[in-house]
């Protein structure tokens, strides 16, 4: 069935400017103009028959140029009679590195016209072009040296004005040749026929003599070998060097021309900046007059000016259509390709590699894991203006992932690209079904994979994924984790890192995953250590069920003390997870404070006194404030039994010398922690009220100072005298919480001080309204000794 044809403007009034049937309009339409090359005029369309993109190139019959009669009618020939020619040879050429012809020549009443592949531009734009890679440069002449050897060895016939008219530059970046009007076939193995150039004749119906060889122009010279095509060669790839500067520029004149070709060698100087040293030595030869030192063009693509690993696997993607056997398809990508991807520019990537995979690979599902690696490199650092070029093969592969097991195992593992890169939902939604499909496989590598990609991605996925898919895939993986301790230690690993991304609710359910991980190995206790610290340190208040806490967090750490092997592994080790222990029982420690603190406050909402006054608060600054010494409330066998206690705005007594003392009996880091857990910075009054952990470890100013001064002057004087003043009903509340109070401070205090009584304490900090509540405490001493006298 033949599809209908889109319908064509019967004139060429948008294209040309001109009337009459528009060139091939019944096999090609939506003509629109692109460039001039040549006496060529290239229109981009596309095909009526598949809508393929396509160049027509077109002459107008306006410009023909014909030879002058006196030469006589033999000689009479003109611009038509070359473009016959020229279509003719074109024809008969098929290699890749030959501009493909798609239509033959037609003719109407304004113009000639034939089809080829579509068309980017020509060289000379191509060269000027200041963005154009050094690589490019090297791959686009060995293109045409690939195309010469072809006419030289295989076509046996010889180019004869090898200018950069000749060479045109495709949609895909490749550079091809064309251009044969003066192209002739050998007569004898490397004898081809030459004409003398004349001034007789147009320039325009004659070869470049800017680029035709020396012996073309010797008196008598009737035929040539294939080392002419090699001096031109040689000129062209000066001119590319040099950015479109002519190495010889007679201007159709041969005086000039002839005197040009004798300082070859000065011109050679002129550019052997832009040559380098071992292209410059190669042209020396390649430009010499004599025929016989010129190397031939396959020994030219063999200089080492030429030997680059990278240029090699570009060539090879060029040509990897011809290439049949797929295990030698997919060990090119995956592995020459990918080596050579990092040591080639971000330009070339997108002129040359991305196109070759476009037309190559993208309807090859089997080539899709071999191309993974060269196109992830590629995400991972180009510029952030390239990245939207890479979607709709990111796409793909995602699409294929779920059918191919190594496409999907290399995705998982290198997945934080795709979040971080493209910034595409469907994509992103593909990478969470990736992850749940593949922790629920009964592939153990699939697993593997899943869970060591979860580290690298996990501060970009959805708490609610987190919640409500993943935790729950997680908790299915016990027979994958059995007995295993490097898939338990990548499990921790990704469960720390997704610990940052839970709140209170979501951090319950990541308990049980912890515990999945059951080995009593060194390395895994250590590690539930370092997610206890994490916690920690990223928001302690999150750890609210203490019943969880002692299960699946201390619970473990506290039997792997007991573990021999730990203490032997590492003393670090063994040091960092009592730490831990220390830190999650000063947490439990707190939540019981808090809840205790809770429930007296009730009781002690509708007391005034003295519980009034206690919970009053005063916002002032603390700085050079004195201190006061208080008798400490504990057994010593040190000379002097006092410590260095302060007072806190809110009447609250502050042991900072116990708090010191384990400092320095802990590690710095369990200090941190604890610190950080009880919040015992004193940086405002209304801070510390506020923070419920500040609170379990603080006493009544009032409770603390009574007590203190009893154990100090061995009486209960004061107490009494305080008691009896208050009545019965505060005197025994009182006394309760003194009692409560010197419990607490016997828990809390550092055991390594108490072994060591001679150990100095370090200088204390002044705290909050030390002098402000001395004062208010001597204040209600005198005044209730007074009432009580």
């Amino acid at each position: 069935m033949v599809p209908s044809r889109p319908i064509v403007s019967p004139t060429l009034s948008s294209p040309l400017q001109g009337s009459g049937a528009a060139p091939l309009e019944k096999d090609y339409h939506s003509l629109e103009y692109r460039l001039t090359h040549g006496h060529w005029r290239i229109f981009n369309s596309k095909s009526v028959f598949g809508n393929k993109d396509a160049s027509v190139l077109v002459f107008d019959k306006k410009s023909n140029v014909k030879a002058p009669p006196k030469l006589g009618k033999s000689k009479t020939y003109s611009m038509f009679d070359l473009i016959k020619y020229e279509t003719q040879q074109l024809m008969g050429l098929i290699h890749p590195r030959i501009l493909h012809m798609e239509h033959s020549l037609e003719e109407t009443k304004d113009y000639i016209s034939f089809a080829t592949e579509q068309i980017f531009g020509n060289l000379e734009n191509v060269v000027t072009d200041e963005s154009l890679d050094r690589l490019e440069i090297k791959l686009g002449v060995l293109q045409i040296i690939d195309g010469m050897s072809y006419l030289h060895n295989s076509a046996k016939m010889l180019h004869g004005n090898l200018t950069p008219d000749a060479i045109y530059v495709t949609a895909t970046k490749t550079w091809k040749i064309g251009g044969f009007s003066f192209a002739v076939n050998a007569k004898e193995p490397n004898c081809y026929p030459c004409y003398p150039w004349t001034k007789k004749l147009p320039p325009c119906l004659q070869p470049d003599l800017d680029f035709l060889a020396p012996e073309n122009l010797a008196p008598g010279q009737t035929t040539v070998t294939s080392a002419a095509d090699v001096f031109s060669l040689g000129v062209l790839i000066c001119w590319i060097y040099a950015g479109g500067k002519r190495l010889i520029d007679a201007k159709s004149n041969l005086e000039t021309y002839h005197i040009v070709v004798g300082q070859l060698d000065a011109a050679l100087q002129c550019i052997s900046n832009e040559l380098g040293p071992n292209l410059k030595d190669s042209m020396a030869k390649v430009l010499s007059l004599d025929v016989e030192v010129r190397p031939t063009v396959q020994l030219l693509s063999l200089i080492k000016h030429f030997d680059d690993p990278c240029l090699s696997a570009l060539r090879q993607l060029d040509d990897i259509a011809q290439v049949f056997d797929p295990s030698q398809k997919s060990h090119f990508l995956s592995q020459t390709l990918n080596v050579a991807i990092p040591h080639i520019s971000e330009s070339v990537w997108f002129n040359r590699v991305l196109p070759r995979f476009n037309e190559q690979l993208l309807e090859l599902p089997e080539m899709y894991y071999p191309i993974t690696k060269p196109l992830f490199h590629i995400l991972e650092h180009c510029e952030s203006h390239n990245i939207h070029k890479m979607k709709p093969w990111i796409r793909k592969l995602m699409e294929a992932a779920p059918h191919n097991k190594l496409l999907r195992a290399f995705i998982l593992e290198n997945m934080s690209a795709l979040f971080r890169r493209l910034s595409d939902e469907f994509v992103e939604d593909k990478c969470l079904d990736v992850i749940i499909l593949s922790l629920k496989s009964e592939d153990t590598s699939l697993q593997s994979s899943a869970v060591r990609g979860l580290p690298h991605v996990a501060e970009y996925l959805p708490v609610g994924f987190i919640t409500k898919k993943l935790i729950p895939a997680i908790m299915g993986l016990p027979p994958f984790l059995h007995e295993n301790v490097p898939r338990q230690l990548d499990l921790l690993a990704a469960l720390a890192a997704l610990s940052d991304r839970c709140d209170v609710s979501s951090i319950v359910h990541l308990f049980g995953c912890i515990s999945l991980c059951n080995s009593s190995h060194p390395v895994i206790v250590h590690a539930k250590s370092r997610i206890v610290q994490r916690l920690v340190m990223r928001d302690p208040n999150r750890l609210k069920d203490s019943q969880l806490l002692s299960i699946h967090l201390l619970n473990p750490l506290v039997n792997g003390l007991a573990c021999k092997d730990l203490s032997t592994f590492s003393c670090a080790h063994f040091d960092d997870v009592l730490s831990s222990v220390r830190i999650l029982l000063d947490v439990l420690e707190q939540r019981r404070y808090e809840m205790e603190d809770r429930q007296e406050h009730k009781q002690s909402n509708h007391h005034l006194g003295l519980n009034r006054l206690g919970n009053r608060r005063v916002s002032m600054s603390s700085t050079n404030l004195p201190r006061v010494m208080i008798s400490a409330a504990r057994p010593s066998f040190s000379s002097d039994s006092r410590k260095m206690s302060f007072l806190s705005a809110d009447g609250r007594l502050e042991d900072r010398g116990s708090r010191r003392e384990s400092r320095d009996s802990r590690g710095s880091l369990e200090s941190d922690m604890s610190i950080r857990i009880g919040n015992g910075s004193d940086i405002s009054d209304d801070s510390c009220f506020s923070s419920h952990s500040a609170k379990g470890r603080r006493q009544s100013w009032l409770d603390g100072y009574g007590h203190s001064v009893s154990l100090e002057q061995n009486t209960n004087g004061f107490l009494e005298t305080t008691s009896r003043n208050l009545g019965d009903r505060n005197s025994m509340n009182f006394k309760q919480r003194n009692a409560r109070a010197s419990e607490r401070r016997a828990r809390t205090r550092s055991p390594n001080a108490e072994l060591d009584p001679q150990r100095e304490q370090p200088p204390a900090r002044p705290n909050s309204f030390t002098n402000l509540g001395h004062n208010i405490v001597l204040t209600y001493r005198n005044l209730l000794y007074k009432d009580h006298t």
